[in-house]
């Protein structure tokens, strides 16, 4: 089993015309079968496990101007969950990708390009300025024989915090997934201190760093 920071690059993946045939499914990538075999052999390669689960994909198009904001994918799940991202099409543009507890590391995006790391790993990218609308089929796999950390039952941290949030009762009142993770990135140890697992269910305000109790 690969180390859970490990990241993943490899080339080659049958990607052309994959786009048209999929472009307007929901998890295209259950629509190629060709591209869905390929894809689960390097995430299991990549994990170290046979046991591998399809959770989500989707297209993503960038035109000149946009840029990918700092972001990860999260589930509320136990399992260990492996991100990844192939390129169709499109002027070269760097991915950045920050593991839990490491310096960030850039990565090209070229042609047929498959770059797997862990789901709970901030990516982004430099703002877009090529000519070609740049496309990409990104996706989510679960490792089910895989925690996604060594927390018992009675501890929580970066990796499982999604996951347990749901499991005891805790809300977190944001306007959207991307200031639901800044919140509790920015925010867990204050949380923690606070001994909210211990005593109920509560919500918490991303708005003013407040919690009540519900």
């Amino acid at each position: 089993m690969s180390g859970i920071n490990h990241i993943s690059i490899f080339e080659g993946a049958p990607i052309e015309e994959v786009y048209d045939l999929t472009c307007n499914k929901r998890n295209p990538l259950l629509y190629h079968e060709t591209l869905y075999q390929y894809i689960s052999t390097l995430v299991r390669s990549h994990s170290g496990s046979n046991r591998i689960q399809h959770l989500h994909s989707w297209w993503s198009s960038m035109s000149y101007g946009d840029k990918l904001p700092k972001h990860t994918h999260t589930h509320n799940r136990p399992e260990r969950t492996v991100s990844g991202v192939v390129y169709e099409q499109g002027d070269e543009l760097n991915l950045y990708i920050k593991n839990i507890g490491e310096k960030e590391q850039k990565f090209q995006t070229n042609f047929a390009r498959t770059i797997l790391f862990s789901g709970n790993s901030e990516h982004w990218t430099d703002k877009f300025e090529g000519k070609k609308v740049r496309r990409c089929l990104a996706f989510d796999y679960a490792i089910l024989d895989q925690k996604s950390c060594r927390c018992d039952k009675n501890e929580i941290c970066i990796r499982c915090v999604h996951h347990k949030f749901d499991k005891l009762g805790i809300q977190i009142l944001a306007s959207s997934p991307a200031q639901k993770e800044m919140y509790i990135k920015q925010n867990l140890n204050e949380i923690l201190k606070e001994g909210l697992f211990k005593e109920g269910p509560v919500a918490l305000f991303t708005d003013k760093n407040k919690y009540r109790r519900l």
